[in-house]
């Protein structure tokens, strides 16, 4: 049994894949907001049981499988660098935050910009002022 948790349109679904009498079958469950840990402890514990026997009592021709994948055994070491490779990938969740990330850059770039044009203005501004109190020295009062 095969559990993937995805996103996809603006909601995240759970694909269970299982065998059950040499017929491979999958079901999709809709979470709606991203689901927490313990939300898919919490799903596969008590809901899944339940989804799994109401979907044994579908009855399902064997000519519309066509092919049933195989489990191969996987190396652990090389499950758990997966695993890792799929948690270090960058989550953007929908078009939206990636639009909202790059206004933010976009903001982030001039605030920048304006630090800078205000630091070098303030240090014009204090050349100008020992400029003035030099030649004020200078003069002799």
């Amino acid at each position: 049994m095969k559990l993937t948790v995805f996103f996809e349109n603006a909601f995240w679904y759970g694909l269970i894949e299982y065998m059950d009498n040499n017929h491979y079958k999958v079901i999709k469950h809709l979470f709606g907001s991203e689901p927490k840990d313990f939300e898919i402890f919490e799903f596969i514990y008590e809901k899944l049981p339940r989804l799994i026997d109401e979907n044994n009592k579908i009855v399902v021709s064997s000519s519309a499988i066509k092919s049933v994948p195989k489990d191969k055994k996987i190396n652990p070491k090389r499950m758990q660098r997966e695993i890792n490779k799929a948690k270090n990938k960058p989550v953007v969740s929908t078009k939206a935050q990636m639009e909202l990330s790059k206004v933010h850059e976009l903001i982030k770039k001039e605030k920048r910009a304006n630090r800078k044009k205000h630091k070098e203005e303030m240090k014009e501004r204090q050349f100008q002022l020992k400029k003035e109190k030099r030649m004020e020295k200078r003069k002799g009062h």
